[in-house]
């Protein structure tokens, strides 16, 4: 077995309770829409697409592998570098799982789910769709990247004076910026050209650059960390 896919085994392992905990949601979710479903007439009931939900998985992928991850790899003998590489390895594979995934999953709510009950989807709400199946890949793959290097930033760094205090800036950003109304323009505008950037060029490229510097910021905090 290659080290590409011990590394994925590994973090799976890490994760798997967690996946049992979206997929029994989700179970839950699914059955309880399909009894209101067969109680109404068709387009009555709506609900947000399967596989959108599935997706928010990802936070857990973000936030439990750096949290926990890192001390198991290091204890096994990898240094910080090869967790790194890693660790973005397991988060390059899960993005394009789940913007395939999305994809697929929008044909078949398409042809064959709406036919039953009216669903919202992230990749027409956010004007992704307008791409094809290549530009759907792509958008999908670098905002979710940006998630992921979000969280591994913040996770990174939750032992180290640097991470606690970008925590303090970033949860009291929120309030700021949605409170006053010229930062909350900004940040609308901001999301706009993030999340629903009518060029897929532009909005790809915004998405990896924030990325890779959430990553750079990422890699300083890990190669800094300690273990305990």
């Amino acid at each position: 077995m290659n080290k590409s896919a011990v590394w994925m085994k590994a973090s799976f392992l890490q994760l798997k309770l967690y996946l049992w905990i979206i997929v029994g949601a989700l179970v839950v979710s699914v059955t309880t829409n399909l009894i209101i479903s067969l109680s109404m007439r068709s387009g009555e009931n709506s609900t947000l697409s399967t596989a959108n939900l599935f997706t928010l998985f990802l936070f857990f992928v973000g936030s439990v592998l750096p949290a926990s991850f890192f001390k198991r790899m290091i204890n096994l003998g990898a240094t910080r570098r090869e967790y790194y590489l890693g660790i973005l390895l397991v988060y390059a594979a899960w993005a394009a799982f789940f913007a395939v995934l999305n994809i697929i999953w929008l044909q078949l709510e398409i042809h064959v789910i709406r036919d039953y009950i009216t669903t919202f989807n992230i990749l027409e709400i956010f004007g992704w769709s307008q791409f094809g199946v290549f530009g759907m890949f792509i958008y999908q793959f670098g905002v979710y990247l940006v998630l992921l290097s979000l969280l591994n930033l913040l996770f990174s760094g939750t032992r180290h004076l640097v991470g606690r205090v970008i925590w303090v800036v970033f949860i009291a950003a929120i309030p700021i910026f949605t409170s006053i109304a010229p930062l909350r323009k900004i940040l609308a505008d901001g999301l706009r050209d993030l999340l629903a950037n009518d060029s897929l060029l532009q909005g790809f490229g915004i998405n990896i650059i924030i990325a890779l510097l959430l990553l750079t910021g990422g890699w300083l905090l890990t190669a800094r960390r300690t273990l305990t």
